[in-house]
C-alpha cells in the first residue's frame, strides 16, 4: 500500500459537517443537472448530442460521488482507495466537461483533435491516479490545471462558435476552480477543505450553466 496515501488530513466535527452539507448540496445538484440535461435534449435526435452530454454527466456524477465517498467516509483501509477514485474522477469531469464543446459546439478538425488529447491525458492520469497514485501526486495540482486550461488553444474557433454568456460561464467556472485550488493547499486555514470544495460546486455550476445553454437547449 502506499505509504503517501495512508495520511489523510484531521478535521474538527464542526468541519465534518461543513464540507458534509456541500456534498449533499453537489450530489443534489449534480443529479439535478442531470436530469435537466436529459429533458433539454430529448427532443433531439443527434446521437453525438446525447453521447456528448452522456459523457459530461457520468463525469460530473463521477467527481460528485466519488468526493463525497472519500470526504465523507470514516478513516479506515478502504479510505485509500477512496482517494484514489476521488482524484482520479477529477481527470474525468475535465474531459467530460470538453467533450459536449468539443463535439457539438465545434465539431470540427479543432474540436474532435483537442477533444482526443485531453481524453488522451485524462485517461492516463486515471490509470496513474489508480495504480500508482504516488508517481504524479506532486504534480497532480498542476495536471489538473493544465488539462483543464488547454482549451485555450481553441480559443479562436470556440470564440467563432459560442455566444458572451456561454464563453463567460466557461471562464468564470475555470476562475473559481484555479481559485479553488489555493484554498485545497491553504491547510491551517480553518474550514479549508469545506471551502474549496463550495468553489468546486460553484464552478461545476457554471459549467453545468453553459453545457445547458449552449449544448443542450442550443443543439
Amino acid at each position: 500500500m502506499d505509504q503517501d496515501y495512508t495520511a489523510h488530513p484531521q478535521y474538527s466535527r464542526a468541519e465534518h459537517i461543513a464540507d458534509a452539507v456541500i456534498h449533499v448540496l453537489g450530489l443534489t445538484f449534480g443529479l439535478a443537472a442531470c436530469v435537466s440535461l436529459i429533458i433539454a435534449a430529448w427532443p433531439s435526435h443527434d446521437p453525438l448530442l446525447h453521447l456528448a452530454l452522456a459523457l459530461y454527466g457520468l463525469g460530473l456524477l463521477a467527481m460528485l460521488g466519488c468526493s463525497a465517498l472519500y470526504n465523507l467516509s470514516g478513516h479506515g483501509p478502504w479510505k485509500v482507495i477512496f482517494r484514489r477514485f476521488d482524484h482520479a474522477a477529477i481527470f474525468v469531469i475535465i474531459a467530460g466537461t470538453y467533450t459536449p464543446f468539443m463535439v457539438v459546439v465545434l465539431g470540427d478538425a479543432w474540436g474532435f483533435g483537442l477533444l482526443a488529447f485531453v481524453w488522451g491525458v485524462a485517461l492516463a492520469g486515471v490509470a496513474l491516479k489508480l495504480f500508482w497514485p504516488n508517481r504524479i501526486d506532486r504534480l497532480s495540482v498542476a495536471a489538473y490545471l493544465l488539462l483543464g486550461w488547454s482549451i485555450v488553444v481553441a480559443a479562436g474557433p470556440l470564440l467563432g462558435a459560442i455566444s458572451v454568456p456561454g464563453l463567460v460561464l466557461l471562464i468564470v467556472g475555470g476562475v473559481l476552480y484555479s481559485l479553488g485550488v489555493v484554498f485545497h493547499l491553504w491547510h491551517r486555514l480553518p474550514y479549508q477543505n469545506a471551502i474549496w470544495h463550495a468553489f468546486v460546486l460553484a464552478a461545476a455550476a457554471c459549467h453545468f450553466s453553459a453545457v445547458l445553454s449552449e449544448v443542450a437547449i442550443a443543439g
